[in-house]
């Protein structure tokens, strides 16, 4: 007579289920994964032209008001600057105890640490405070997008990241206004109203010394020095960095 086939443990029966279910669910979470990268990059294509579109027409209307000064001979009364951008020039050898504490505050606690600020009176009188130790000035779109796709970092759970890419953005931030590289470029330049959620989610940016290294940096920029306000002269300095 044939042997009887021996039934199959039902432990094993149930490991084999569960294994095939897990291969199935793990599928499933590729191929979503999959769609979302791909939804997520076109809505960041569609941002970016957005964006792009209105630095074009804003800068076009500012052309437009200065020709029309210029022709009724007068002067286009520029609007002031929202925002600057810091980096930290000197060390923290022999540095004043109230100085120290707002380079803390500024979140520049090494050399050449480098941070975006919107400018108030708070913050101006810090600047002026902390003035030999800091260049700082007006940023560029160019190195505000230069410092954010080459340099940054987010803060994820007190631990420095590379932005590698979008989703990455749209985790940290948990906000339909920041899903973006774009947007982080945008909220930073025209100071936008979720400016300090995206400068706190992001670790100050560490670049590298200058290359042609530094003049004197213990003498103002008026003097031939390095530290102090360069005003829109601090993109030179930062593409030497970046």
């Amino acid at each position: 007579m044939p042997a009887k086939a021996v039934p199959a443990p039902e432990s094993a029966i149930k490991r084999a289920a569960f294994k095939q279910q897990q291969t199935e669910n793990f599928k499933k979470a590729i191929l979503a994964n999959k769609a979302e990268k791909k939804a997520l990059k076109k809505q960041a294509y569609l941002r970016g032209l957005k964006y792009s579109r209105q630095y074009k027409a804003t800068e076009n209307k500012l052309v437009t008001l200065r020709r029309q000064a210029k022709s009724h001979d007068n002067f286009y009364l520029e609007a002031k600057p929202a925002i600057a951008v810091v980096t930290r020039i000197r060390g923290i050898a022999h540095v004043a105890p109230k100085q120290k504490k707002i380079l803390q505050l500024l979140r520049l606690r090494q050399i050449f640490n480098t941070v975006f600020v919107k400018l108030n009176k708070p913050i101006q009188n810090m600047l002026r405070a902390v003035e030999p130790y800091i260049a700082y000035g007006y940023p560029s779109l160019r190195t505000v997008r230069a410092l954010v796709y080459k340099r940054g970092h987010l803060k994820v759970n007190g631990q420095r990241v590379k932005i590698a890419d979008n989703k990455q953005i749209k985790d940290k931030f948990n906000n339909e206004d920041v899903v973006c590289a774009e947007d982080l470029v945008n909220q930073i330049y025209t100071a936008g109203k979720h400016f300090r959620t995206v400068t706190n989610g992001m670790w100050p940016f560490k670049l590298s010394p200058p290359k042609g290294g530094m003049r004197q940096k213990r003498r103002h920029f008026v003097e031939g020095g390095d530290f102090g306000n360069r005003e829109t002269l601090i993109n030179r300095f930062l593409a030497r960095m970046i």
